[in-house]
């Protein structure tokens, strides 16, 4: 299933995702402390490897 930004944004309201050099970053609004095993941010050749790596986020928690 193709992913697109706007359904990314919705999903992931605590990530800034943007276009960056040929693929996709999303970066954390509110840092997590170094100690954490949460990332800071995540990247993604396309939307939908982005919204996978996402999701993988989600379950380190």
């Amino acid at each position: 299933m193709r992913v697109t930004l706007e359904q990314l944004i919705r999903a992931y309201p605590a990530w800034r995702i943007q276009d960056l050099a040929g693929g996709w970053v999303a970066m954390r609004r509110s840092p997590v402390p170094d100690a954490s095993s949460l990332s800071n941010v995540r990247c993604g050749e396309t939307l939908t490897e982005l919204a996978a790596n996402l999701e993988a986020e989600t379950r380190l928690k």
